[in-house]
C-alpha cells in the first residue's frame, strides 16, 4: 500500500488549495471513474485521507447523512466522514470527488449497505470499494517555539467580520476588551484547568445550536491557537487530562465530542489549520478566513471566537 504524508508546509499551499478551489485539474490517476470491477467490486480512489481517520478492522454503520458529508460510525464508536469535495476535510475525514460523493451517498439512502473496513483501511460498501491507497494528510497542528501573532492586526481584522455566531451575536461584536460573562467564565475555567486545578465547565460542553454546538466550537478554537503556541504544551497536557476524564458523549454530540477529542490531540480540520497558519503569516485577507466562516451555519463565526479568545486571554494578555 503506497501512502503519501502531507506535512503542514504542504497542507498551506498544494493541498490547501485543491480542497478550497473553485475549480480543480487532477492528475490522470485521480480523475473520476468507476474503475473496472476487480474482484466484482467498483473501486473510488479518495482525492486525500486523513492521517488520524479510524484504520481498524471493523463493521461500520451510517451515523449521518448531508448534503457535503456522511458519518458513518465502526463498533468502536468511531467517526469517519466522508466530504464531498470542496467541503473541506476534518481530522476523521476522506475527501471524495463530487461524482463519487454522491454515488456513495446515493447508494447508502436508498439502501441497507454493509460496510465493513478491511484490515488494510479500504472501506467496503456493498459492490463499492473505497481505496485506502491515496494521499494521506497529518492534521497535527505544529507546535511553535514561540509566538508570531499581531494582537492588533487580528483585532482589526476579525472587528470587520460580521457572520453571526451562535450564541452571541455578530463576530465583530465580540471583539471587545470585556467578552461576555460566559465567556470569561468559561475561559477562567478552562485556565484553572490547565493549571491542574478543579474547575466545572461542563455546563458549557454542548450548549448552543447545531450538530457541534457553539460553546465546543469555541473550545475547539482556543484550543487551537494555545496548541500553536509552545509555552502552553505543559498546559494543554492537563486540559487533555481533566477533559478526558470528562463523558463528553454524554454532555454534547458525538460529531462535536469527536471534534473536542481530536483537538485535545493537537489534530484539526484543514479550515482550521489553515487560518492559525495564515495568522502567523500575518496574512489577514488570505481565504482561508473566508472558507472557515463558511464551514456549517454559525461553526466558522464560533471557532473563530474562540481563536480570538485564544489569543486575547491566554496567548498575548493586555
Amino acid at each position: 500500500m503506497k501512502c503519501s504524508y502531507a506535512e503542514n508546509k504542504l497542507l498551506t499551499k498544494a493541498i490547501s488549495t485543491s480542497l478550497t478551489a473553485t475549480s480543480f485539474t487532477a492528475d490522470a490517476d485521480r480523475q473520476y471513474s468507476l474503475l473496472s470491477p476487480q474482484n466484482d467490486l467498483q473501486q473510488i480512489k479518495p482525492l486525500i485521507i486523513s492521517a488520524h481517520a479510524p484504520n481498524v478492522k471493523s463493521g461500520l454503520s451510517l451515523f449521518s447523512l448531508h448534503e457535503h458529508s456522511i458519518n458513518l460510525i465502526n463498533h468502536q464508536q468511531q467517526l469517519l466522514t466522508l466530504h464531498r469535495y470542496g467541503s473541506g476535510l476534518s481530522p476523521m475525514g476522506w475527501v471524495l470527488k463530487t461524482n463519487d460523493f454522491d454515488v456513495i451517498k446515493s447508494r447508502l439512502a436508498n439502501d441497507h449497505l454493509t460496510i465493513t473496513q478491511q484490515i488494510n483501511g479500504d472501506l467496503k460498501m456493498g459492490d463499492v470499494l473505497l481505496s485506502y491507497n491515496t494521499h494521506i494528510c497529518n492534521m497535527t497542528l505544529k507546535c511553535r517555539s514561540h509566538t508570531q501573532l499581531d494582537k492588533t492586526a487580528i483585532k482589526q481584522r476579525f472587528m470587520q467580520i460580521d457572520y453571526p455566531t451562535g450564541l452571541f451575536g455578530f463576530l465583530k461584536e465580540n471583539i471587545v476588551d470585556k467578552p461576555a460573562p460566559d465567556l470569561v467564565i468559561l475561559c477562567d475555567g478552562l485556565n484553572r484547568l490547565m493549571l491542574g486545578q478543579h474547575a466545572d465547565i461542563t455546563q458549557f460542553i454542548g450548549l448552543g445550536p447545531g450538530l457541534t454546538p457553539s460553546f465546543d466550537d469555541i473550545i475547539v478554537g482556543m484550543i487551537a491557537v494555545l496548541v500553536s503556541d509552545h509555552r502552553f504544551k505543559p498546559k494543554i497536557q492537563q486540559l487533555k487530562t481533566a477533559m478526558q476524564a470528562l463523558p463528553l458523549e454524554t454532555l454534547t454530540t458525538t460529531i462535536s465530542a469527536t471534534f473536542l477529542k481530536y483537538a485535545l490531540q493537537g489534530q484539526f480540520s484543514l479550515s482550521v489549520l489553515n487560518v492559525i497558519e495564515r495568522l502567523k503569516q500575518h496574512k489577514y485577507d488570505h481565504c482561508a478566513i473566508h472558507n472557515l466562516l463558511n464551514y456549517g451555519h454559525t461553526s466558522g463565526a464560533d471557532l473563530l471566537l474562540g481563536i480570538w479568545l485564544g489569543i486575547d486571554r491566554f496567548v498575548i494578555k493586555d
